[in-house]
């Protein structure tokens, strides 16, 4: 009898790119949650993948990073 495969980790369930629809509606969900704080939410994201050594999913949540600040751009009245 063969095992079943392990389920994968979450980290590689979720493939967020900003450059896609998921990836903006994810930016946008995370502001709606953190408001002002939301580009420090994904900065932590960024790190805290990029420290374990899950290179892509930094390299995403930096992407998303850059889809968050553009949005929250353009909602300053500057």
């Amino acid at each position: 009898m063969t095992e079943a495969p392990p389920h994968p980790p979450l980290y590689t369930i979720i493939d967020v790119r900003a450059d896609d629809a998921a990836g903006q509606a994810l930016a946008r969900d995370i502001i709606a949650v953190h408001g002002p704080a939301a580009a420090a939410v994904v900065r932590q994201n960024a790190t805290a993948a990029a420290l374990a050594g899950q290179t892509i999913q930094a390299k995403s949540w930096i992407a998303v990073l850059g889809s968050v600040q553009r949005q929250q751009s353009s909602k300053d009245p500057r």
